[in-house]
């Protein structure tokens, strides 16, 4: 069973037991506001590269060297010349410049250009009151109320309140609240709150 597998099944047995919890008590939990930084994204709004994505490099002037590459759940990726580069955890500037200096003992004055071309690393998972439960892969940077919106929606039965579990740098799972009424009025800018890779929302 792969990672992804894994951590599919994972957040998937989470859901049930919110499911199963949520007939008889409220979960407990922190209000949203204070929820822990992804690492999707680094402070500027930059996409960091994680196991599974495709990346496409362009070395000016050797075209044979072009072309997709996928990141392997190592984190690393094979290219010509160099062999292994360690790609998860860099944007696409941080990895130009450490594939430019890896390819100057072969191609003088390599010119780079990376480009991030499936964000297959990126999914988020809805289960509880929306109308499309299930896993979706996000292509470009989600607020939690527009992933709301690619699952359909809250349905006609939902409470309002919304749970969201996010794994800590740690291995941890934190869970956060918040409700529907919070996200439309971007009370503490929570309309401006960014999905993370692996984020579970269960909507009440």
């Amino acid at each position: 069973m792969s990672r992804s597998e894994r951590r599919l099944d994972l957040y998937l047995a989470l859901a049930l037991l919110l499911c199963v919890h949520g007939c008889a008590a409220s979960v407990a939990a922190v209000d949203l506001s204070q929820a822990t930084a992804g690492s999707t994204f680094n402070r500027v709004g930059d996409y960091v590269i994680s196991a599974g994505d495709q990346v496409t490099i362009k070395v000016f002037g050797q075209d044979n060297l072009n072309g997709t590459y996928m990141v392997a759940p190592t984190g690393m990726m094979t290219f010509p010349l160099i062999g292994f580069v360690a790609a998860a955890g860099d944007t696409a500037l941080q990895l130009t410049t450490r594939m430019e200096k890896a390819l100057k003992p072969y191609v003088k004055n390599p010119i780079v250009t990376v480009g991030v071309a499936g964000h297959d690393s990126y999914q988020v998972f809805f289960s509880g009151e929306v109308n499309k439960p299930g896993m979706i892969s996000m292509q470009s940077r989600t607020t939690l109320l527009q992933g709301l919106a690619m699952a359909g929606g809250l349905s006609r039965f939902a409470s309002g309140r919304i749970i969201l579990l996010r794994q800590s740098a740690g291995g941890s799972i934190q869970r956060y609240s918040t409700t529907f009424y919070k996200l439309l009025s971007g009370k503490d800018q929570l309309d401006r709150f960014v999905l993370d890779r692996s984020d579970l929302i269960h909507a009440e």
